[in-house]
């Protein structure tokens, strides 16, 4: 078997960087043939992985094993579908998921936990060699695929906030590590919460108008797991070929459904939240609109998109065969 490592030295503030010499480690011990494969600067991960496999050829490699984020993923896998639109066949792709909020990998049971263990670490890297394949959909818009999910309004407001303060203190040597982690996420969440007020605004779901009021904030989740600690779509199965739209109308709103939807919450706060999402605020789809009053800013797997006031997103169905770990967490 043949492994291209694509590695993104600055996912989780450089924490991927700083891990992998242990990856490398359990990849030798299991006999891994594997190529590394890493982001420069300023360098679009999506051309560097494109022309790598272009130059390789059909074959080359057996499985592609993004090693990073969800962003890193997101930027992986578009360099792959670019291949694909070329009619190049894909090798499978596997998650090592050395981010900050590793949804994608957590929704399919690969990082169960907040701190990425030793074992959870070698689950992820023996799913490599010894995984079982499982046919993953992907969201697109405007010719772009996400894995996870796409946010429209508050939730895009604050990772702005968040980036931008972020490459402030990344500049300043002893306040880097705030730049870390979640308090800064925590910081921006205050500072935008309140200064976001609901627009008027329309979902369209397959054609149809599903919803016309106010609204403060959408998600759009292809995966289970959003923003590393929360789980909106108890319904959602990310080979469905549907995507789950999840809607907020104000600030109350916002705040009552993430309490409830924690998915460390215990069984019976989860069901409420279940039965909350299911009589007004949550619905399936294959072609989703967002129709906004104003223009509002996106958020795309973690990566930021321009602000517009029409989103047009659509779902293709098991477009990419993925290794998940075959035995039990």
């Amino acid at each position: 078997m043949k492994v291209l490592c694509v590695l993104n030295p600055f996912a989780a503030s450089g924490d991927a960087l700083r891990r992998w010499p242990g990856v490398a480690d359990r990849l030798r011990q299991q006999g891994v043939d594997y190529e590394l494969l890493s982001a420069e600067p300023g360098q679009s991960l999506k051309d560097h992985v494109a022309d790598k496999l272009r130059q390789a050829g059909p074959g080359a490699y057996d499985v592609v094993a993004g090693i990073g984020g969800d962003g890193t993923h997101a930027g992986v896998i578009n360099g792959m579908m670019d291949v694909r639109a070329a009619g190049i066949p894909l090798p499978k792709y596997a998650f090592i998921p050395l981010g900050t909020g590793n949804d994608i990998a957590k929704s399919l049971g690969i990082r169960l936990r907040d701190e990425l263990s030793e074992r959870d670490l070698n689950r992820a890297v023996s799913a490599i060699m010894h995984g079982a394949d499982y046919r993953l959909d992907l969201g697109v818009i405007n010719g772009v695929y996400f894995a996870d999910a796409l946010t429209v309004g508050l939730d895009s407001r604050i990772l702005s906030e968040r980036n931008s303060s972020k490459r402030v203190l990344e500049r300043i040597p002893g306040l880097k590590f705030l730049a870390k982690g979640r308090f800064l996420y925590t910081l921006s969440f205050g500072a935008r919460f309140f200064q976001q007020l609901p627009g008027e605004g329309e979902i369209w779901v397959d054609g149809r108008l599903w919803y016309q009021g106010q609204l403060i904030n959408v998600v759009i989740n292809n995966t289970r797991i959003y923003a590393g600690d929360f789980d909106f779509s108890s319904d959602a199965y990310p080979d469905d070929g549907l995507l789950d739209v999840v809607m907020f109308t104000e600030h109350a709103d916002y705040l009552t459904r993430y309490l409830l939807a924690r998915r460390h919450n215990p069984a019976k706060v989860r069901e409420l939240s279940d039965e909350l999402h299911r009589r007004s605020r949550c619905v399936q789809g294959r072609d989703i609109q967002i129709r906004m009053a104003r223009p509002e800013p996106a958020q795309m797997d973690g990566e930021e998109l321009p602000e517009a006031s029409v989103f047009k997103v659509t779902v293709e169905r098991q477009v990419l065969c993925i290794r998940t770990p075959a035995e039990p967490a």
